[in-house]
């Protein structure tokens, strides 16, 4: 195995951090571990050259066509929208099952489907949109802006801290798509790096939107979106493939002693009045 640094993904950087994680889903057997410096930064394990390879895995417009969250999907009556009703839902499950990507439970769940049939609730990495952008939408806006350029060569400058920032919203939470960090009242530009976005959308399927019939929360969150350390990550020591890192999201959040290098939390945006920008800034609590 060879080792593969990613400096430019960060450990106290939600979605460097989630990107690093669907380096692991999109590569079978490539495994992740964090350095011990004061911010610790993403290290693969991969025996071939990994930028060239997560070029080659990476979400297309084409494969993003056949999720089970676009928009209109052959075979199926209701359209899957922003506003999901339980019986688009439905739908949908039965398509997922078939193709076992596992994005569907990373947008939204039916597990309270009874308190709200016509509009089921999505997880916090799904936020509002304006405009009815989906999940879906979002991330084909990010393979589109990747359609025509040098992709490998993206992608390594990506992992080196280098990654050009388009014009677009991502999938709407990372707060780095901000200008100078920070939201200033009114209409701002954003800009994402759509390889960061597409890398955490590949990460999405280990975060499921789960429920009790009152309440959902996605995976590792414990409150609302808007409250501060309702969710907090780990980057930790040993080399871990996907299902590792899985079974470690499970663990409390100390960890085994020796295995966790730090915990983060989310320090979310609070928009101002009828604005719809959401982002989650991070903060470092051991």
């Amino acid at each position: 195995m060879m080792e593969h640094e990613a400096p430019g993904l960060q450990a106290d950087w939600l979605n460097g951090w989630l990107a690093a994680i669907g380096v692991t889903v999109l590569v079978p057997g490539a495994r992740l571990r964090w350095t011990s410096d004061g911010v610790p930064h993403a290290v693969f394990d991969q025996p071939a050259d990994l930028a060239t390879v997560v070029a080659g895995a990476l979400p297309t417009t084409g494969t993003l066509a056949r999720s089970a969250i676009v928009r209109t999907l052959p075979g199926t009556e209701h359209e899957f929208g922003r506003n999901v009703t339980l019986a688009a839902f439905q739908e949908r499950a039965i398509a997922e099952r078939r193709s076992g990507d596992g994005v569907l439970a990373a947008s939204v769940s039916d597990l309270n489907a009874s308190a709200k049939p016509s509009d089921l609730d999505h997880g916090a990495f799904d936020p509002p949109a304006p405009h009815g952008e989906t999940l879906w939408s979002r991330a084909t806006a990010c393979a589109r802006a990747l359609a025509k350029t040098d992709l490998a060569e993206r992608v390594r400058d990506t992992f080196r801290g280098s990654g050009q920032r388009d014009a677009l919203n991502g999938l709407g939470f990372d707060a780095r798509r901000f200008p100078r960090g920070m939201h200033p009242k009114g209409t701002v530009s954003v800009c994402a790096d759509p390889v960061v976005e597409l890398l955490t959308f590949a990460a999405l399927p280990l975060f499921p939107v789960r429920g009790d019939g009152r309440r959902v929360r996605q995976r590792l969150w414990t409150d609302n979106a808007s409250r501060r350390g309702a969710f907090q990550w780990p980057a930790w020591r040993p080399a871990l493939d996907r299902w590792g890192i899985d079974a470690l999201l499970d663990l409390p959040s100390s960890g085994p002693c020796g295995l966790i290098l730090a915990t983060f939390r989310v320090v979310p945006y609070r928009p101002d009045g009828n604005e719809s920008n959401r982002a989650y800034f991070a903060e470092r609590v051991s």
